[in-house]
């Protein structure tokens, strides 16, 4: 019995940590945990299109989408006629809310703009004609008011490749939101 107390009181020894070292442990746990966590919520786009690269994962929320937010959504089959050699249909793009529901989307000679119901006008690009092979690119040809649940999607740069080709996106194929880190 003796040595069953004695090997007791050895791991209660063993558990005892001073203050400092319960810090120490506290700090090590969190770092191992969030190291675990972080890296399946940070995104990295190599798209020249988007002026942030970096990008951190939060859930969409249908209801609170709005214009400026950057949102992570399918390249469906809808748009695999557009598919560079290499890019799989699963995988997925960063673009900006351009034009929410509810908007004015128009689209002019100089290009496409979004009028906000406060009567704000912003301009989302011009659509290109041909993409970098000379191949003839198809103009999205819709003008009025946003529907419900639809938005027309925008990437920061002229050559991006966005609504202004493939149309508007619905609310229901939004994966995750993606909050510019850098």
């Amino acid at each position: 019995m003796g040595k069953s107390s004695s090997s007791n009181n050895s791991s209660n020894n063993f558990l005892r940590l001073s203050g400092r070292e319960k810090k120490i442990a506290l700090v090590v746990l969190a770092f191992v945990l969030a190291g675990a966590w972080i890296p399946a919520r940070i995104i990295v786009s190599t798209s020249p299109s988007l002026n942030h690269r970096i990008f951190f994962k939060v859930p969409v929320v249908k209801e609170k989408i709005k214009r400026g937010d950057y949102l992570v959504f399918p390249m469906e089959k809808k748009y695999s006629r557009f598919l560079k050699k290499g890019i799989r249909e699963n995988d997925r793009m960063i673009k900006r809310v351009g034009c929410e529901p509810g908007d004015i989307l128009t689209r002019y000679p100089q290009g496409f703009y979004c009028t906000t119901p406060d009567k704000t006008r912003i301009f989302l690009g011009m659509p290109l004609e041909k993409d970098s092979k000379g191949d003839k690119l198809p103009i999205f040809n819709v003008t009025g008011q946003i529907p419900p649940d639809n938005y027309f999607m925008v990437g920061d740069a002229a050559r991006s490749f966005d609504s202004r080709y493939f149309g508007f996106v619905t609310a229901g194929d939004f994966i995750t939101k993606a909050i510019p880190l850098w």
